[in-house]
């Protein structure tokens, strides 16, 4: 190798590592403009889109109201729980889920809304977010554990382990918690119910 190929692979690798620069110093620069989009960041490969999710969505719950007291689930319902885990993570993910479904269903029906006019579970959501009835980090959580549910009942390629079922067990059983005991709410006008 004389020194005219010397110097032209030097410049060739340099070269080549112009756009990997150029990428870390844009994120560099806008970091600040960056950093509260990552949440809203969604990646699909294998079981990393559900642990992403989890992730997400445990951060967003620490923006939920306080928990009311409210009694702990019974012996019997973590026994059936921790049956269905060892059985398959799946299974006990997608009943976690219904259970959150149905909690959506009469937080309507406590509003005085019929849960099945509105098109299913994802219609009453939006109806319960439009008239103020849940807040915006509840409906965003419940978003979450929805597409996590989807994950897990449609795509067979989705690992789900036991720690993965009782993190979403966990966020559940809290936004549960604040569907079944709204915070007060302030009436905003005459009609207002």
């Amino acid at each position: 190798m004389n020194w005219l190929d010397f110097f032209a692979s030097v410049i060739g690798s340099i070269t080549s590592l112009a756009w990997p620069a150029a990428v870390v110093t844009a994120v560099w620069m806008f970091r600040g403009e960056i950093r509260p989009l990552l949440p809203r960041l969604r990646l699909k490969h294998k079981e990393t889109e559900v642990s992403f999710r989890l992730d997400a969505a445990e951060t967003v719950v620490g923006q939920l109201p306080a928990p009311p007291d409210t009694a702990p689930a019974t012996p019997e319902e973590l026994s059936r729980f921790e049956q269905l885990l060892n059985i398959s993570p799946r299974t006990a993910l997608m009943e976690i889920r219904r259970e959150a479904e149905e909690a959506i269903s009469n937080a309507a029906s406590r509003a005085g809304y019929p849960p099945r006019a509105f098109g299913g579970t994802r219609g009453t959501l939006r109806m319960l977010r439009k008239h103020d009835l849940v807040d915006e980090n509840t409906s965003q959580l419940l978003d979450d554990l929805f597409a996590i549910g989807n994950a897990a009942a449609h795509d067979p390629q989705a690992s789900l382990t036991a720690i993965d079922a009782r993190r979403y067990r966990a966020l559940a059983d809290r936004v549960i918690a604040v569907l079944e005991n709204p915070p007060p709410r302030e009436p905003s006008g005459p009609g207002d119910f």
